[in-house]
């Protein structure tokens, strides 16, 4: 415990406000204290979150985290402070962690300092440390405890040891989504690791037994897998085919690594992989022992088991293409994967399967060890113990980032807790202007006080309406927000005036004492320290949104021209004919990010009347132009820009089918008709822009009427 305080410092020296992160730490905290909220109210109920209204199962756009919020769910209760609650499961994260690998190498080898060599390499590396905001991913706990009841099941067929390795896989699948992916992975290589290391085959009442655990375990999953594959379906989510890492990636430290000062490799990764080069000695001297004879029983079978994963964890881990120093060797076995099953498609990155390298090199470093003290004289052992206790973690280990403190208690804004007195779907503006979306994070994190819907906010997957819904608040309060805030039934806005700087304060406070539709319900005149300012709070105003008119239909696009003609040119990165081959899979689209300029041009065969241009959407769906100009030329005049209509009709009319049909929704840009030879999209110039992802358009369609 005490060595998982230190790893997770500095949150967990202050853990009451203090996060690794704006982003995850904010989001996953709100999730757990959503779990822990719902599971004593309506737990039939549990995916169907405050978060991204008006969505159903909302909850399931992310990590439902059910195993981390029951274990902190006490914290939540009593205290109401839901970074409390993180902090604590990710020390327990952690700590577990280490305690699990621990008990499993002491049941094989029978030595407690090799399990505890075992139980650091396997919690305390390069990868933890870079994950501390994400605490679900540190939650790998139940593999080694999965590992230790098969283990003795194999070797003596008792129904409580299938019925316990049963619940740790569970467990464990319900950490994560990943971790449901990669435990149906290596079940089969470890039930066959386990008998074929014991050298014994499952007599027919074990199968049976283990049928049945497994069958059990799968039951308690399943109501927490379908709202996912429900929301897989509905919306078309998944994540593109992405490189893995570089082999050398795992001999590779951290740039600001305090022990290792070797050469940097300068490969390419998202995650750290470095195994450790005092770990990778351990770890061989324990594979070493799979060539001895003699060593058998479930040592030997979790040495088998140990080398396997961590090798098809490898293998896996580095993607569609396997890279060695960044030079292409072959294609890698993750890419038949990615084809053949289905599942791992919603997957971002085929790095994060390393973690599974983690757990096979720990359990091979507790073997190692043990065969290595137990030839030493008593007080040499524990002096070798001592030291690998001290470089196993040193090697990884890397100054600490800068924190994010986060008002809570006392000094979140007591405009949140005003908001408890009413019911229905609130949001905050303006919106962070922060194109990582880090911050929107706030949203959720704070609604924890009163509960009430939200539309905006952070997850992994976001809602196809979504930012295009943010993007379009971005000129509150322009008519445009308004309307769309009222078509999605929110009355209740809380300004945050100090989000803005103070020339745009004073100029959007003045919009905003003329608008007619907006009434001033209360304010409040909240000082927070100084050390919270990035998030902007104090001195909120809660207003009150006055309905609209009904809704006006904008004319429908009839009559498509024959795209079979057209010549097609465009920057970017992909063939611009991809946008018109009638494929939806396929797209054409910019460089990371879009920027001014990006373009797609359509050539037309012959002069055509042209009154309307659809854009198809689809996943990811904040991949929308932003800033769209539209050009004609015409048969005389030449190239010329003409206005669209992208008034809150026509918006709320793409964000409506975004909510209704999202795989089929469309841009439609309406023009008035002319006849044109070739029509130019281009992302134009708005002063201030950020960084945003590129622009994506499956499909392009130019239609002669709109009526």
């Amino acid at each position: 415990m005490a060595l998982a305080v230190l790893w997770a410092r500095p949150s967990s020296l202050s853990p009451h406000d203090t996060a690794p992160d704006a982003g995850d730490p904010l989001h996953l905290s709100y999730v757990m204290a959503w779990d822990a909220h719902q599971l004593v109210r309506r737990p039939w109920a549990l995916f169907d979150s405050n978060s991204f209204h008006p969505y159903a199962r909302s909850l399931a756009f992310a990590d439902h985290l059910t195993p981390e919020a029951l274990l902190v769910a006490p914290i939540q209760w009593m205290s109401g402070n839901p970074l409390l609650a993180y902090n604590a499961a990710v020390v327990l994260a952690l700590a577990m962690s280490a305690l699990a690998m621990f008990a499993l190498v002491r049941r094989v080898t029978g030595r407690a300092d090799a399990a505890f060599l075992a139980g650091l390499a396997y919690a305390l590396t390069s990868f933890t440390r870079h994950e501390l905001p994400r605490v679900h991913v540190l939650h790998v706990q139940w593999w080694p405890l999965a590992l230790l009841f098969l283990l003795r099941f194999a070797d003596r067929g008792r129904r409580r040891d299938a019925a316990l390795g049963a619940a740790m896989l569970a467990l464990q699948a319900l950490s994560g989504s990943y971790y449901l992916a990669y435990s149906l992975l290596v079940l089969p290589l470890w039930l066959a690791g386990a008998y074929l290391g014991l050298r014994r085959l499952p007599t027919r009442r074990e199968a049976l037994v283990l049928a049945a655990a497994l069958g059990c375990a799968a039951l308690v999953v399943l109501p927490f897998v379908l709202p996912y594959v429900a929301q897989f379906r509905a919306m078309g989510i998944e994540k593109e085919l992405v490189d893995g890492a570089d082999l050398l990636a795992y001999v590779d430290p951290e740039p600001d690594n305090v022990l290792w000062r070797v050469p940097r490799l300068g490969v390419a990764r998202e995650l750290p992989h470095f195994v450790g080069f005092v770990a990778a000695a351990c770890a061989l001297l324990g594979a070493l022992r799979l060539t001895r004879r003699g060593f058998s029983g479930e040592g030997h079978a979790l040495a088998w088991i140990a080398f396997a994963t961590a090798l098809a964890a490898l293998v896996l881990s580095l993607g569609p293409t396997i890279r060695v120093a960044g030079t292409p060797w072959m294609t890698g076995p993750y890419a038949w994967l990615h084809r053949l099953v289905p599942p791992a498609r919603g997957m971002a990155s085929p790095e994060r399967i390393g973690v599974l390298v983690t757990l096979g090199t720990a359990a091979l470093v507790g073997l190692g060890a043990a065969a290595l003290l137990t030839r030493l004289p008593r007080a040499a052992a524990l002096l070798v113990t001592a030291v690998l206790a001290v470089l196993l973690p040193l090697e990884h280990w890397t100054p600490a980032r800068r924190p994010t403190h986060v008002p809570t208690g006392r000094h979140v804004p007591s405009v949140y807790a005003a908001l408890a007195d009413e019911a229905g779907p609130v949001v905050e503006l303006p919106l962070y202007p922060d194109p990582a979306r880090k911050l929107w994070a706030a949203y959720p994190f704070f609604s924890t006080r009163h509960w009430r819907p939200l539309p905006i906010g952070r997850t992994s997957f976001y809602p196809p309406a979504h930012d295009l819904l943010a993007w379009s608040l971005r000129d509150f309060p322009a008519e445009p927000s308004l309307t769309l805030l009222d078509r999605l039934g929110v009355r209740t806005i809380v300004l945050h005036p100090l989000v803005w700087t103070a020339d745009e304060r004073r100029v959007r406070l003045a919009a905003l004492e003329s608008e007619a539709r907006l009434t001033v319900e209360r304010t409040f005149e909240d000082v927070v320290p100084a050390r919270y300012a990035a998030f902007g709070l104090g001195q909120e105003r809660v207003y009150r949104l006055a309905p609209g008119g009904p809704a006006v239909t904008p004319c429908t696009p009839m009559d498509a021209i024959d795209p079979s003609t057209w010549a097609m040119s465009g920057s970017g990165e992909a063939n611009p004919y991809l946008a018109r081959d009638q494929d939806p899979r396929t797209a054409w689209r910019t460089d990371l990010p879009q920027k001014p300029g990006d373009r797609v041009e359509v050539a037309l065969g012959a002069p055509e009347t042209v009154s309307a241009v659809a854009l198809s959407l689809g996943y990811p769906y904040d991949e929308f132009p932003r800033n769209l100009v539209v050009m004609t030329d015409g048969e005389a005049e030449g190239w010329d820009r003409v206005p669209y209509a992208d008034g809150p009709e026509e918006r709320w009319a793409t964000i409506a089918e975004l909510l209704r049909r999202p795989r089929e929704a469309r841009l439609v840009l309406r023009l008035t008709p002319r006849r044109v030879r070739a029509v130019r999209l281009m992302v134009g110039l708005r002063e201030q822009d950020l960084s945003w992802p590129r622009w994506r358009v499956p499909e392009i369609a130019l239609y002669r009427d709109c009526r």
